[in-house]
């Protein structure tokens, strides 16, 4: 299974409560209705073990996903996304995302 890992920074002025607000209220409810995501989840960023620093994002959401090629449409078409990201642009940037594949044990 593909999981697909959405590392985002805060905006300025939006504190971690509002994302987190968003995330329950619109985010997670819209993340159902999309077909090709099999299990979504937010993460708070609270620590690096081996660094005193805050890491360069805030968050890391994790989408695992049933089919990389229809999240991949689903991202360009799905209302649901376009519902999520009119609301996201506002209290986060995308650092980075990674599209990872599980390696299989032996």
């Amino acid at each position: 299974m593909t999981t697909v890992y959405w590392l985002v920074r805060l905006r300025p002025g939006v504190s971690a409560e509002d994302y987190e607000t968003f995330v329950r209220a619109v985010d997670y409810p819209a993340v159902k209705r999309i077909a090709s995501i099999r299990n979504y989840r937010s993460n708070r960023v609270v620590a690096s073990p081996w660094e005193q620093a805050q890491p360069p994002f805030d968050f890391v959401d994790v989408v695992e996903v049933v089919d990389l090629e229809a999240y991949l449409r689903d991202l360009k078409e799905h209302p649901a996304v376009e519902e999520v990201h009119s609301q996201s642009a506002a209290l986060v940037d995308v650092v980075h995302c990674l599209i990872g594949e599980p390696v299989p044990e032996a």
